[in-house]
């Protein structure tokens, strides 16, 4: 057997904050993450809060990804949280989750 690996270990599961909280990008960001890849958020798009890791630091995916998605991580100061309402007609929390 590997090290580090168990039987009938599974995925890791992210999970979204409850209530579902939505921010809205306040400006336009990118980095390079620890593992290679770029990120890149654009101001006005929208992102659904999963984990608040330090004040300031966000755990974060698209509000228009699946639940499966993989997460990033996003400046707190660059972001807003949304008022229910807030979100305007153009864009869309997927369905189940409560804006």
């Amino acid at each position: 057997m590997l090290a580090g690996r168990w039987p009938g270990a599974r995925r890791r599961r992210w999970h979204q904050s409850e209530p579902a909280v939505l921010l809205c990008a306040l400006y336009d960001y990118a980095y390079c993450a620890q593992d290679g890849r770029q990120v890149a958020m654009a101001a006005g798009e929208h992102f659904l809060l999963l984990h608040k890791a330090n004040q300031d630091w966000w755990q974060v995916r698209r509000a228009r990804e699946p639940p499966w998605a993989r997460p990033f991580f996003v400046p707190a100061a660059y972001v807003a949280e949304l008022k229910a309402g807030e979100a305007g007609r153009g864009s869309r929390v997927p369905t189940g989750q409560p804006a």
